[in-house]
Formats: structure tokens, C-alpha cells, sequence
């Protein structure tokens, strides 16, 4: 496996940010879940809020395993799941901070977004994960001669 320094840096941080967003999904589910045995109408429809937004972040952070997977095997199509993802990732931590969540804490949680989209759209990190020839450093294909 002949990948770039950087390559391997944003597979990392992708796979940090996604377990992460596991560790985080999975502790709005657990609240989620003790707010269903709380009360009779209110704390469960709450409860069944968190769950779904539990699920939600679940859901991104798998996104992002999948895109380090997709990456990991020279997939073409891992350049849109880091797109979708990273896209996705911001919109959540925009909608949390809109509704009055930590600044500090959407900053966190938007800077390896940002990271990837940079490196989505330099050249580097777009050959190597649209699987363009030039990264592996192919030899220029032979033209054939024309014959007279």
C-alpha cells in the first residue's frame, strides 16, 4: 500500500471522528431509553426524540467508517460518501449551535469537516480518492503506429 503521509492523516482523523460520533450516538440513545421509563406522556415523547437523534449520529459516524473502508480499498466512490459525510456533519453541528448548543463545542466537532472538504478539493486528496492514474504513477499508455 504505497499512500501518501497525508492520505493515511485523513484516514485517521475520519476514523477518530467517527468513533466519536459513535461514542455520541450511543449516549443519546441511553438517554433516550431512560427517558421512556420517566413519566407518562412528556419525558417518553422526549425520550423517543433523543433516540432518534441518537440514531441520526449513528448513522454519520458509520458514514465515515465507510468512507475510511471505501478509501482503504481504492474505491471511486469513497470521494462522495467524505463529500455527503463531511457535508451532512456540518449541517448537523449549524442546526445544534442554531438551537442554542455550545459554540466551542460545534467548532470541536466541525474541524475534521473541514479538513476532509479541503482535502476533497485539493488535488492530492482528489486523485487519491477518485482514483485517478496519476497517484499510482502509471506509465502513459502506447500508441499504436499507424501503419501506411
Amino acid at each position: 500500500m504505497d499512500k501518501s503521509l497525508r492520505f493515511k492523516i485523513i484516514l485517521v482523523l475520519a476514523l477518530v471522528q467517527g468513533i466519536a460520533g459513535l461514542l455520541r450516538g450511543f449516549n443519546w440513545v441511553q438517554l433516550g431509553n431512560n427517558l421512556f421509563s420517566q413519566g407518562l406522556l412528556l419525558l417518553p415523547m422526549v425520550g423517543a426524540v433523543a433516540v432518534m437523534r441518537g440514531l441520526f449520529i449513528l448513522a454519520v459516524a458509520l458514514l465515515y467508517v465507510l468512507f475510511v473502508s471505501a478509501a482503504l480499498l481504492g474505491k471511486s466512490w469513497a470521494w462522495w460518501i467524505c463529500l455527503t459525510v463531511a457535508v451532512v456533519n456540518l449541517l448537523i453541528v449549524l442546526g445544534a449551535v442554531a438551537q442554542g448548543g455550545l459554540v466551542i463545542e460545534g467548532i470541536a466537532w466541525s474541524v475534521v469537516p473541514v479538513i476532509l472538504l479541503f482535502y476533497l478539493f485539493s488535488q492530492t486528496g482528489s486523485e487519491a480518492l477518485k482514483g485517478n492514474k496519476s497517484v499510482t504513477h502509471a506509465p502513459p499508455p502506447i500508441k499504436p503506429k499507424s501503419s501506411r
